[in-house]
């Protein structure tokens, strides 16, 4: 239930008062030039250290003051909701301007098909930012055994490695999926058929904390930089 001004304690309002000047502070230093650091929710992730924040992210509506007063109100319980602080979340739009391939395997749009329902449900797979969440300074914020959320059903004729698939689905051998297979197919490679060439679970969480790739630095294409000047890496 929303509060209402009227019936809020003389302590309360006082708090609240204080709140809106201490906002309005830190608000105005925050936007002081070189702070970006002190509003980001975290380190920037590989690949986009030269990255400035509105280059991701449109201004969320309003000011910084009417930002801090709504959230306020928001804490306090005069509202029933809360407002995005300076910048709104980046979207798909937003990582494409960098970032589409026409030879990506897995490009977002395709998993708004109805077979992906319960990918969508799990873990947002439409979504970039589902498996390259910001601001937490690494590459890849999901697991290697992600793609157990789409191919549980997986079984191919003439299986051409020395485990089938299906056996490795079985098994639940899903950390295997990767060792074989670039998720976005943008690495120039042959793919393994046999299990002693495949990466090991280790080094592909190593590429997804950030460290070099072990697909090999050879790209199938080359990824709009846009006016960064610099590869993105995905």
């Amino acid at each position: 239930m929303r509060a209402n001004w009227k019936t809020l304690t003389r302590e309360r309002r006082a708090v609240y008062g204080w709140g809106l000047i201490i906002a309005a502070i830190g608000g105005a230093l925050l936007l002081m030039p070189g702070r970006e650091s002190w509003h980001a929710a975290g380190p920037h992730n590989v690949g986009h250290t030269k990255i400035a924040c509105n280059d991701c992210h449109a201004p969320s509506p309003g000011n910084v003051v009417g930002q801090a007063f709504s959230n306020l109100a928001y804490a306090v319980g005069l509202t029933d909701s809360a407002r995005y602080f300076i910048y709104a979340p980046a979207g798909n739009e937003q990582c494409r301007a960098c970032h589409e391939d026409p030879d990506n395997r897995h490009p977002v749009d395709d998993f708004l098909e109805p077979e992906f329902a319960d990918a969508r449900q799990a873990m947002g797979v439409q979504f970039c930012v589902s498996c390259h969440q910001q601001h937490l300074g690494v590459r890849v914020s999901v697991t290697p055994r992600v793609c157990q959320h789409c191919h549980e059903d997986t079984a191919l004729d003439d299986d051409p490695i020395d485990v089938p698939h299906t056996t490795l689905i079985n098994d639940q051998r899903w950390e295997t999926c990767l060792g074989c297979h670039d998720f976005h197919g943008n690495h120039d490679r042959e793919v393994p058929r046999m299990m002693s060439q495949m990466l090991t679970e280790e080094q592909i969480q190593h590429y997804f904390d950030g460290g070099e790739s072990p697909y090999g630095h050879r790209r199938l294409t080359v990824i709009q930089t846009m006016r960064y000047g610099d590869k993105g890496d995905l």
